[in-house]
């Protein structure tokens, strides 16, 4: 199972830039995509989206989610919330069925640091790192309701993984603490051009990385995104315990029967 990851900086379907960045997702063939900063029809087309709540916290622009989820087969058990207590419009989870079987999918964008900073309207002005900080907590209360099995999150973490990270110590350990035991961020190492990534892909330990590579965010002299995409290639962990259970199998039938 294929799988991109990228952060498209607002593109839309009547952007530029668009057509080139459509061209390089197809050209992997990816079974299952995660666009951040995105606009809701831009990968309607041939196969089946679900995205996170409008609201966002800034002005409004009806188009725009923070979060996309495009799979090839229709998504069940959607749920475009997490908790309250996280930072509005930045979440959306499905399952979807893949060539490795019943999939779950969790698309997330963790704020950036001066995520509403500025007051806007009667919103309350945040401290630097508060949302960020808030959307980890509630993350970390969130994922330990899903299955153990098949599980994959991904999005724009802002957050470098390691050397090179400049969050605060303490929301360095919380971002890893957020993931349940057993899963691996599988990216922290990815850079291309000399940066590291911040969009990341995290795999449940009964699924394995078998390989990871940047998306250029260049066509020629012109920028495609602020971002540079995220491929990975995931396969199945034969040294994982945790295959073929009762409960993978009960979630594999709830898929089809949805």
């Amino acid at each position: 199972m294929r799988v991109v990851n990228w952060n498209v900086e607002w593109a839309t379907p009547r952007s530029r830039r668009s057509g080139e960045i459509l061209r390089r997702i197809d050209s992997l063939a990816p079974e299952v995509v995660c666009l951040t900063e995105t606009d809701d029809s831009l990968l309607s087309r041939d196969g089946y989206t679900i995205c996170s709540r409008a609201d966002y916290g800034y002005p409004l622009k009806r188009s725009r989610r923070k979060i996309m989820l495009w799979s090839k087969e229709p998504w069940g058990d959607v749920d475009d919330l997490g908790i309250e207590s996280m930072p509005p419009g930045r979440f959306v989870s499905g399952v979807t069925y893949t060539a490795l079987g019943a999939v779950t999918v969790v698309g997330i964008c963790i704020p950036w640091f001066g995520c509403r900073t500025e007051a806007w309207r009667s919103q309350e002005r945040k401290a630097r790192w508060e949302d960020h900080e808030s959307y980890i907590t509630g993350l970390a209360e969130v994922l330990p309701g899903y299955a153990a099995e098949r599980l994959v999150v991904m999005g724009d973490f802002n957050q470098i993984i390691g050397k090179g990270c400049r969050a605060p110590v303490r929301l360095r350990a919380a971002l890893q603490s957020a993931f349940p035991p057993g899963m691996t961020i599988v990216t922290s190492e990815l850079a291309y051009q000399g940066r590291k990534s911040i969009d990341h892909v995290v795999l449940s330990n009964d699924l394995a990385a078998e390989g990871v590579q940047a998306i250029s965010n260049f066509d020629g002299e012109s920028r495609l995104s602020d971002h540079f995409g995220v491929s990975v290639d995931v396969g199945l962990n034969l040294d994982s315990s945790a295959q073929d259970t009762t409960q993978h199998k009960c979630l594999q039938q709830h898929y089809r029967c949805a």
